[in-house]
């Protein structure tokens, strides 16, 4: 199907619902458009069939990362919907980055079609339920979340030839955890720095170049060219891959491992098995740190457990990132262990709620070691927003309720993920 590449739709989620279910719906797509920071194509009104089908496939889906179903009794009888949710599987099956999410909000009886898809129960707007939703919005939800085997992939994101997608295919055979630039949040900060902070945190790097005969002189993706300039000024190990009419700079190639680029031919399949092996071998020899591949939580020891937990997985999925807390230690200097893993976090979200003294601690060290810095506090009863002195400078996200505080951890998550490869 024809359409806006994936990475580049303004929308992160089309939401199908039948309108008969508006109450319920709104107050989910508020909360996911407010707190969790998500672009919804979401149409209020119910219009005329002709118009639905128009707006459907020029600004809808079309313009969509991926599809929300709410699930109903009402959703089951539309004809709309059922539309909608033909042309989403359409998108998925042509684009396994397209995600499609269903949560059913009654008792309907789930039809055929659903049977094989994970379904979230919201049956009742509440934590559980919401921390189960955000978790979800990732069409390849990661299997592990350990950096040790992290390799950077620089890879067409969208209309792979047929030699890019061997490659890929063949380097996700490896072994490694591939990650990359995350293509839905290019602004959160200079583009460069974000791109050198994944790749600074991962064993090596591997370039994927398409010959793409629309783009002279280089006649391949500029963006990926960029991604490999980065590695060469940061001093990675980069790995070049490129089709044979593929003009890559001669800086790059003096740069990169074996000072060549091994070529995509059906001819060199066993030479490109042979490089990523001997890249295994080089990348297997650099010393593993973690830092920078974790964020941090600092709040209550008092907080609800569940709720906590519900926090750390949500920080996770959001960012394709370990979230660890001020606990778990077992050396003899637990305050100097807590300072250290701040210190080297990608970032810190402190919920100075009450002003505990330990979370106070721990955002004040964030603060004196220079790492990002996070707050969310919960509006006291008398309705004051009033911050201590120290915080001023920093952006307060207030929240009233536990869903409020998922949404907001979601949104602050979101901005450090970075993408990780399902080669299939």
């Amino acid at each position: 199907m024809a359409g806006i590449p994936l990475q580049k739709r303004p929308h992160d989620l089309f939401v199908s619902y039948a309108h008969a279910n508006q109450d319920l719906v709104d107050p989910i797509v508020h909360w996911l458009k407010d707190k969790a920071g998500l672009n919804l194509w979401y149409d209020v009104k119910s219009g005329d069939a002709s118009k639905r089908t128009t707006i459907l496939l020029t600004e809808g889906i079309l313009s969509s990362r991926g599809l929300i179903v709410f699930l109903s009794s009402a959703w089951v009888d539309s004809s709309w919907t059922r539309d909608e949710f033909e042309v989403a599987l359409t998108e998925r099956r042509e684009n396994d980055d397209f995600l499609v999410l269903t949560v059913r909000i009654d008792d309907c009886e789930l039809q055929p079609w659903f049977k094989i898809a994970n379904v979230l129960d919201f049956s009742e707007f509440q934590a559980s339920s919401c921390a189960a939703l955000l978790r979800s919005l990732a069409p390849n939800p990661p299997t592990r979340l350990n950096a040790e085997q992290d390799v950077y992939l620089s890879a067409p994101w969208s209309r792979p030839t047929d030699a890019t997608k061997k490659a890929v295919r063949s380097i996700g055979a490896m072994g490694w955890r591939l990650v990359g630039d995350s293509p839905d949040h290019p602004d959160f900060v200079d583009e460069e720095e974000r791109i050198a902070s994944i790749i600074g945190t991962s064993r090596g790097m591997i370039t994927v170049l398409p010959y793409l005969p629309s783009k002279p002189p280089r006649f391949t993706s500029e963006f990926i060219l960029r991604e490999a300039t980065i590695a060469l000024r940061s001093k990675q190990l980069y790995l070049l891959l490129a089709e044979p009419e593929v003009q890559i700079p001669e800086e790059l190639l003096a740069g990169s491992f074996g000072q060549r680029a091994t070529l995509l031919t059906p001819e060199t399949k066993d030479s490109i098995q042979q490089v990523l092996s001997e890249f295994d071998e080089e990348i297997s020899h650099k010393p593993f740190t973690d830092t920078r591949t974790y964020s941090f939580l600092a709040t209550s020891f008092f907080d609800n457990r569940e709720e906590t937990e519900d926090l750390v997985t949500v920080i996770e999925h959001a960012s394709n990132i370990n979230c660890m807390q001020g606990q778990g230690f077992s050396s003899q200097n637990v305050q100097k262990d807590i300072i250290d893993r701040i210190r080297r976090a990608a970032f810190v979200l402190a919920d100075v709620t009450d002003d505990h003294r330990n979370t106070l601690i721990e955002a004040g060290v964030a603060m004196g070691a220079g790492t990002p810095l996070h707050l969310m506090c919960k509006v006291p009863e008398n309705g004051s927003r009033h911050r201590r002195f120290m915080f001023e400078a920093i952006e307060m996200n207030w929240y009233e309720t536990p869903i409020e505080r998922l949404g907001i951890a979601y949104k602050i998550g979101s901005k450090y993920r970075r993408r990780l490869y399902c080669p299939r």
